[in-house]
């Protein structure tokens, strides 16, 4: 019934998605939602479709009083009836208001509405009408509405914005974030992804918005009316894509900053007029990811429509990294504007990751598209799997494929290892589960299972996949077994799982696709014999989950000290059931399992292994390589957590970082210590003691990358420089403070400070300094022109010990001073700030929550209320806990934000709890560990105690 019902639905997406006109036989098919429970009733009924809408929007900014800043909207839409006896069309409107609805057939000829409403819980515009529709014949609905435009970005919709020119004036823009469910703030329409159609824009504008870029190309030239001082601008038809992804920007001054014409479309970075000169390394990002895309999926983004344009916009406020469009993707211009001069390193990297992912959307998302948001792994994952693996082919400096366990892979087995987490594919219906499902499940391990499976079958066979899955689907809404089909008859073609017995390519990606968490690999060795034997189990982070009888198919890769073999990512064998049998020689010798960390699952060894493990990286550390030894870090942290390693073994095998230098393996012990330290903040002693047993073991690294960037260092060194010192003056490191310092006084004295270590300069400068620095900092701020840097001296104010200064940082955060994308990220820089800063923070929040939902936009889709007001619990102690949720229970009880805010504070009482019963075995374990290498911690412990105390 399952596959006969997944047929059935594949041939209603092909219909849905097939260019109108056609003629459909309708008489083969059922759909497949026959009903709905209480959450189906946010989707729309699957019995008409539309074709084609003509959208005519008028534009109107602060030139009338009586509705400033809204727009009058005509849509006509083409639509079908697919089933018989259909008297309803419902199709999604979230405008101020319907004027009218008329429906006319094909002879132009009205067809009689009984009445119309809006259903406004779920967005649903309803018209019913006096007979049915006739099945397959094409009707035209035409709807005159109003509606407002949105303070911001932070609701979507279509939204107006603000910046200050080259001459200090304030200039206003409007532009469009319909993703996901938005774009019926702006048009009523069918706002699902499956429900495709091409859309054709016409828009009128004051006269002195000078410039309106869209999805596609002008279609004729702008006209003038010259009594009303408005323009008229029309523009070509998209390609039937999904309503989500039609957009505009309407702007006094926007322009092109640079471009491409070699191209056609010309590649085009757009900003706003005094960002001149700042979007040549956007454009060389674009321009270079556009090739490499073209030639792999061979399927020129020229040739996916005449019309679409190829530009990429620099928006002062956007509520996400960046927004795929067809045509015009838009970015929050931190990411798009940068400086050579204060960009830091961090921010140029992911830049490189964002703009290959967003142009990676235009095949992965655009052409094809998700049926529906339970299966939004598939458009993001891939995405963000080319963002990196893709960019590191044609930026090969940025060295991506590496960074892809730090960004995509850890945080997946992170949070993947919860009781509550959810499978790739996952069914998601309300507004609010299909905002969460974008996140670390469709992101992060869509994109490791993607590299998981190309190193299975090969890259030249997962390239042929991808190109069978555009070209079978291409304009079309698909889901998981179509990109099932196109991975097997590539598999097939190719051969290339003939290598593994026993493996079934179905389970594997039923299992991985549809079933939540990963494995543990449970290795116990016989050195006599040269045996490994290998188990499997769900790997949970807490020790008291139920244990799951899953098993996944985990592709197996291994090197021993006699072997290494760590560059051969194609699996060895495929690990099938819950358990399997290896040979390798009778010698005694480490063995590490998961090249460069490349699968998705952990791996745990027996207790002599993980001791020859440790004395490899301890004496002859590079004989591993370095994701491996990441991988052992980010492993060992885990595995204490779940109590599958002690933590007086799992420092043992941490030792070696002593002399550790790397980058990745850095990034994976900062992690993993911040965790521990997060859990001791309420005993301020025992965080201090446990600080110096961390900076003991940075000594080394900090040495290595010193104070001042070199010319000819890798991005990584920088990045690696940037971590290490953010972390160490965060712990006190006396002389990474003392020359943070040093440099900011520097820089108030008018000399250049080298972007690659502005962060740490910054927040040290102002978290040492007083009145004087925060104000010079704060001039800076203002006089900037550069979004990113304009971020970084946030977060430094946010670093300040003064509470009177940080009470100004944070009332800052509710003017337009702050952009609305950056408030809630400025509050919770205040809380990383400094340890003490977290009691002026409730204060603050106590004293201004009705200005801070206001303000931070407390209705938007993002809850950036709740976030802000469940990160606070977890930097409080007991006390301040206490007078958190007396507050709470007094002046806020049924607000949106109380049920969230009492379980941060329960789950922040849970963790004081943890570090109050751990603390002791934790730092017994630190000293042994240090004991063996160093001499006592207990002079420099006592120094950090005097110091965090004073």
């Amino acid at each position: 019934m399952r596959i006969l019902k997944t047929l059935l639905w594949l041939g209603f997406v092909a219909l849905a998605s097939a260019d109108p006109p056609i003629d459909w036989d309708v008489e083969s098919w059922t759909p497949e939602l026959t009903s709905r429970d209480a959450q189906q009733v946010y989707r729309l009924p699957d019995s008409v479709l539309p074709q084609n809408y003509n959208i005519f929007l008028d534009l109107y900014f602060d030139e009338r009083t009586e509705k400033p800043f809204s727009y009058e909207g005509r849509v006509y839409v083409s639509i079908k009836a697919v089933k018989e006896n259909v008297s309803e069309i419902v199709l999604h409107a979230n405008v101020d208001s319907i004027n009218s609805v008329t429906l006319n057939d094909a002879n132009n000829t009205i067809v009689p509405i009984e009445d119309y409403d809006i259903e406004q819980q779920y967005h649903f515009l309803k018209i019913k009408l006096t007979t049915p529709l006739n099945v397959n014949t094409l009707y035209e609905l035409f709807i005159d509405y109003s509606g407002s435009m949105n303070e911001g970005p932070m609701k979507r919709g279509i939204w107006k914005g603000s910046y200050t020119d080259e001459n200090n004036v304030e200039r206003i823009y409007a532009t469009t974030h319909f993703q996901p469910y938005n774009a019926r703030q702006a048009f009523p329409c069918w706002d699902e992804p499956l429900f495709k159609a091409t859309f054709k824009l016409h828009i009128t504008r004051p006269a002195n918005y000078t410039n309106v870029f869209t999805n596609t190309k002008t279609a004729v030239k702008s006209s003038l009316n010259v009594l009303e001082g408005r323009v008229d601008d029309h523009f070509e038809p998209t390609p039937v894509m999904s309503s989500y992804l039609v957009t505009f920007l309407v702007s006094e001054n926007f322009k092109v900053i640079a471009e491409d014409t070699t191209f056609d479309p010309p590649v085009r970075i757009i900003g706003r007029s005094n960002t001149a000169g700042l979007g040549d390394h956007a454009l060389k990002l674009a321009v270079g990811m556009t090739k490499y895309f073209n030639a792999y999926f061979d399927k020129p983004y020229a040739t996916l429509d005449p019309n679409l344009n190829n530009d990429h916009v620099a928006s002062p406020d956007w509520a996400s990294a960046g927004t795929e469009n067809w045509g015009m993707v838009s970015y929050k211009e931190l990411h798009l504007i940068l400086d050579p001069t204060v960009t830091i390193m961090s921010v140029e990297q992911y830049s490189a990751t964002l703009v290959s992912h967003e142009l990676a959307h235009k095949w992965f998302g655009n052409l094809i598209t998700c049926y529906w948001w339970s299966n939004t792994w598939i458009n993001e994952g891939y995405a963000s799997y080319f963002g990196y693996i893709a960019t590191h082919q044609v930026f090969p400096e940025y060295e991506l494929h590496e960074h892809f366990n730090s960004r995509y892979l850890q945080n997946s087995l992170s949070v993947d290892s919860g009781t509550g987490t959810v499978p790739l594919n996952y069914d998601v219906n309300t507004p609010a589960q299909v905002t969460g499902h974008f996140g670390t499940i469709s992101y992060s391990k869509g994109a490791a299972f993607l590299r998981m499976t190309a190193n299975m079958i090969g890259s030249e066979t997962f390239k042929k996949s991808c190109r069978y899955f555009l070209n079978d689907n291409a304009y079309k809404a698909t889901d998981q077994y179509d990109l099932y089909n196109a991975f097997a008859k590539a598999i097939d073609e190719d051969k290339s799982l003939q290598g593994y017995q026993h493996f079934n390519f179905t389970e594997y990606y039923d299992v991985w696709v549809n079933q939540p968490g990963y494995p543990i690999l449970i290795v116990n060795v016989n050195h006599a014999t040269g045996e490994i034997e290998l188990k499997q189990e769900r790997f949970f982070l807490s020790a008291s989950a139920t244990p799951s009888e899953q098993i996944y198919p985990i592709p197996i890769t291994y090197s021993t000290k006699s072997q290494p073999n760590f560059a051969e990512l194609k699996p060895s064998d495929m690990m099938t059931g819950d358990r399997m049998m290896l040979q390798k020689d009778n010698k005694e010798e480490w063995v590490i399992f998961n090249h460069q960390q490349n699968g998705h699952y952990r791996v745990t060894y027996d207790t002599k292994t993980w001791s020859m493990i440790g004395e490899a990286l301890r004496n002859e550390r590079d004989s591993i390589h370095h994701l491996n030894r990441a991988q052992v870090v980010d492993d060992v942290f885990a595995l204490m957590r779940s109590t599958k390693v002690d933590y007086s073994q799992g420092f043992q095998i941490l030792r070696f970082l002593r002399n550790e230098d790397n980058y990745h393996v850095w990034t994976s012990a900062i992690s993993g210590f911040s965790w521990i330290r997060s859990r001791l903040r309420h005993i301020p002693e025992n965080q201090a003691t446990f600080d110096s047993f961390v900076l003991s073991y940075m000594e080394h690294v900090i040495n290595k990358v010193g104070f001042e960037p070199s010319s000819d260092e890798t991005p990584t060194v920088s990045l690696l420089r940037q971590e290490v010192l953010q972390f160490a003056c965060n712990l006190g490191h006396e002389k990474c403070v003392q020359e943070s310092v040093r440099q900011f006084t520097a820089l108030k004295q008018a000399a250049s400070v080298d972007r690659r270590i502005l962060r740490s300069v910054y927040v040290n400068g102002i978290r040492e300094g007083g009145v004087q620095d925060f104000e010079f900092l704060y001039g800076r701020f203002v006089k900037s022109n550069i979004a990113n840097d304009k971020l970084e001296m946030l977060r430094a104010m946010g670093a300040t010990k003064d509470p009177e200064l940080l009470n100004r940082y944070l009332k800052l955060t509710l003017t337009t001073e702050v952009r609305p994308h950056d408030k809630v990220t400025s509050f919770n820089y205040a809380l990383l700030g400094h340890p003490h800063n977290a009691i002026t923070v409730l204060q603050f929040v106590k004293q201004n929550i009705d200005q801070i939902r206001i303000q931070y936009v407390a209705d938007s889709p993002a809850n950036p209320i709740n976030s802000a007001m469940s990160s606070l619990a977890s930097y409080l102690d007991e006390s301040g806990l206490t007078e958190y949720e007396e507050w709470l229970r007094e002046t806020q009880g049924g607000t949106a934000q109380f049920n969230s805010t009492i379980s941060a504070i329960n789950s922040a009482r849970a963790n004081i709890a943890w570090g109050t019963n751990n603390a002791e075995i934790i730092l017994a374990a630190a000293r042994d560990s240090a004991r063996t290498t160093t001499g006592s911690l207990v002079l420099l412990a006592i120094a950090f105690i005097v110091v965090k105390l004073m």
